[in-house]
């Protein structure tokens, strides 16, 4: 089952919402009408819910049910009740008051990596560089793109916690990498989890690399869900970091 454009549309915006999101707490959710309004979708139905059902509401529910992912669309809900529709539950097979069941499937949310079937795979990017009158060189970075980096990037929503940028790109979307703070492989055999990674801009990426710059636990931007060992950033400062 694929989701279609409509429900990739909305669970971008769910994405977008989720560092806010408190399971257990529906103030901190989004409303039918809310997602009308910045989705700029126009009111097919008297009532939103059933508006939005066929904005994308119910082929984002439903390919998630398919694919065995959290119920992300419980994020979705009715203002005046502070609860998503009756459907959300149904489609589950839960009874309509197993709020416990709901909380969970939010905080499931939370930590599963949608950014996978919103945003297009990053490749290597070759960067050539000539030298005048001698000879041409040509180098390409490998960019990881795995499932813990990927996380990284969407706790952080794309902002370098170096510097603050986050690139704009065409559509919308913004670019961000993630750099391993112990590296992986020889000789450092940094661990792939995310609190041994930083989401930064290509620039400040190069730097982390290269042993440029010390890390400031005091500078780095933190965002609720993604924290970094103390440890790891001292292994840099000490080891990678070249004086």
């Amino acid at each position: 089952m694929v989701l279609d454009a409509q429900g990739r549309k909305l669970l971008s915006l769910l994405i977008s919402i989720m560092p806010k999101v408190i399971p257990g707490r529906p103030e901190t959710y989004i409303g039918y009408k809310q997602c009308h309004d910045r989705l700029g979708l126009a009111q097919l139905r008297e009532k939103w819910g059933e508006s939005l059902k066929s904005q994308g509401l119910a082929s984002l529910a439903e390919w998630s049910k398919y694919q065995g992912y959290p119920g992300i669309t419980g994020l979705v809900i009715d203002k005046t009740s502070n609860s998503p529709g009756k459907g959300y539950f149904s489609l589950f097979e839960r009874e309509e008051d197993d709020f416990p069941w709901w909380k969970e499937q939010i905080k499931l949310s939370k930590v599963f990596d949608w950014t996978q079937f919103t945003e297009a795979e990053i490749a290597p990017v070759p960067v050539d560089y000539t030298v005048p009158d001698r000879e041409e060189i040509t180098t390409s970075r490998i960019i990881r793109d795995t499932i813990a980096s990927r996380r990284v990037k969407m706790l952080n929503a794309n902002q370098c916690q170096i510097c603050g940028v986050a690139i704009e790109m065409p559509g919308g979307k913004k670019y961000s990498e993630a750099h391993h703070i112990i590296p992986l492989g020889q000789p450092h055999n940094g661990p792939d989890v995310i609190e041994n990674m930083i989401c930064v801009c290509p620039n400040d990426h190069a730097r982390l690399d290269y042993g440029a710059i010390k890390l400031d636990p005091k500078a780095i931007r933190f965002k609720q869900g993604h924290t970094i060992s103390e440890e790891f950033i001292n292994y840099h400062n000490e080891v990678v970091y070249r004086r």
